[in-house]
């Protein structure tokens, strides 16, 4: 009499392809992912030199804009226009009309 048994080692050899796939694809998605996290990081980085570079442009900006609105240049501006000062100004309200 024959006894015919399953080749056992068949059963093992499944588990271990399927567990060596699925390592794989982890360690795939773990690289990728890690990836894309530095690159955020390098593109943080540069907004974040924008950004310095951005608050001392608009730094540059505001003095100067404070500078060109300053009392004494206004009234020199107005000197250069042959503007003269109102000592007793007629206000016209938009709440009369």
């Amino acid at each position: 009499m024959t006894i015919i048994q399953p080749n056992k080692n068949q059963d093992i050899r499944r588990l271990i392809t399927l567990l060596t796939t699925g390592l794989i694809v982890v360690v795939l998605a773990w690289v990728l992912f890690y990836m894309q996290t530095v690159i955020l990081k390098h593109d943080l980085a540069k907004k974040h030199n924008t950004l310095e570079t951005l608050k001392v442009e608009n730094a540059e900006l505001k003095n100067n804009f404070y500078g060109l609105v300053d009392v004494n240049n206004l009234e020199t501006l107005a000197g250069e226009l042959g503007l003269v000062q109102d000592k007793n100004p007629q206000w016209a309200f938009a709440s009369r009309f």
